[in-house]
């Protein structure tokens, strides 16, 4: 060890020193030559792209580049939007450069794909057995509506709602 003890300099004067702290600069070395800041960059999207885009396009990696000139992003967007997130390339560039650091991303390329496919499928509901339910009152205190749309709206409305009721499980 090349620790001064005798004469009270060096890493031992300092008094003891969190694990953390030693290996904080070799951590955030490695971490970000790893792939951590493609996980960031997920984490992160929505507050990038904005909720609008966030929901038609995700990032699908990203690659670093060796020189100054800025890492490859690769996003994945569906068909119908491409043309919209083209359009869009520069502003994404700067808010995921500002987000990541300068210089994370030089180029940003787009592929299609689909989004949001591994989301599980809504609850299936059959539809009720029998006949309609009686709305009973709620049908008296709608005879006075004079707007037809209305009325059979509302009448609607209270059908389901005594459904729900008596079958709380659907």
């Amino acid at each position: 060890m090349n620790d001064k003890t005798a004469t009270g300099k060096g890493r031992r004067a300092r008094g003891f020193v969190r694990a953390g702290g030693l290996i904080e600069a070799q951590m955030s070395r490695a971490s970000g030559q790893r792939g951590f800041a493609q996980a960031r960059l997920r984490a992160l999207w929505p507050d990038i792209a904005g909720p609008e885009f966030a929901g038609i396009s995700a990032p699908v990696k990203l690659t670093r580049a060796r020189g100054p000139a800025g890492g490859l992003l690769t996003l994945a967007v569906e068909g119908a939007h491409a043309p919209q997130i083209q359009m869009l390339i520069p502003l994404l560039r700067d808010r995921v450069n500002a987000a990541l650091g300068p210089g994370t991303v030089g180029r940003i390329q787009l592929t299609h794909g689909q989004i949001g496919f591994a989301e599980p499928a809504p609850r299936f509901r059959p539809a009720p057995d029998g006949p309609p339910p009686d709305i009973g009152e709620a049908g008296e205190s709608l005879s006075s509506i004079g707007d037809g749309e209305l009325k059979s709206a509302l009448e609607t409305l209270a059908r389901n709602v005594i459904l729900r009721v008596r079958n709380p499980k659907n």
